[in-house]
């Protein structure tokens, strides 16, 4: 079973309490020895915390549209409200409208994130915090306001041009291996 600590001279580790071998390292030089054990960059972490406020983008954006189902009373299955000027329906589409572009954004995330972690956190927030933007823009009931946050659009570019660049520079290192 594999460990997440290593034991060694002065690194004392506690027992797993979740029952898969993982234990919590007692020592600041285990941390450290097992941190640089791992394949990721160091800055990784900024990467994952990225993507997790994204899930906090998503999830915050779903419960503001339940709140609107509620206020108007539109029943499920029924994605959008009959009404030709629906605020509610501006709800639901800021909220489509990214998890549209969701799938692309974490990919071009982590990927970009194994070359360049402290770049793709940047992007990854630019288009994060745009889209909070845009949202609140959409919210007020007049679709034009969602231009306010467009500029998201930067940071999932930024995130695709880092991600050929990584991908690029790790194929160009099989045919062009660097010789010492």
């Amino acid at each position: 079973m594999a460990m997440a600590c290593s034991v060694g001279a002065g690194a004392a580790r506690k027992p797993p309490r979740n029952g898969i071998g993982i234990g919590i390292c007692s020592s600041r030089a285990a941390r450290l020895q097992a941190r640089a054990a791992s394949p990721l960059p160091a800055e990784f972490g900024f990467v994952a915390l990225t993507a997790a406020s994204s899930a906090v983008l998503t999830q915050w954006q779903a419960v503001q549209v339940g709140i609107q189902r509620r206020k108007v009373g539109l029943k499920y299955p029924q994605m959008y409200e009959d009404a030709e000027k629906s605020v509610f329906n501006c709800y639901q589409r800021a909220h489509q409208n990214t998890l549209e572009s969701y799938p692309a954004f974490l990919a071009l995330l982590l990927v970009s994130g194994l070359g360049y972690p402290i770049t793709a956190s940047v992007f990854g927030m630019v288009w994060v915090i745009g889209r909070v933007v845009y949202s609140l823009g959409y919210y007020t009931g007049d679709p034009d306001n969602r231009f306010r946050g467009i500029w998201n659009a930067f940071g999932l570019l930024g995130l695709l041009v880092t991600s050929i660049v990584f991908g690029s520079s790790q194929v160009a290192a099989i045919f062009f291996p660097r010789v010492s």
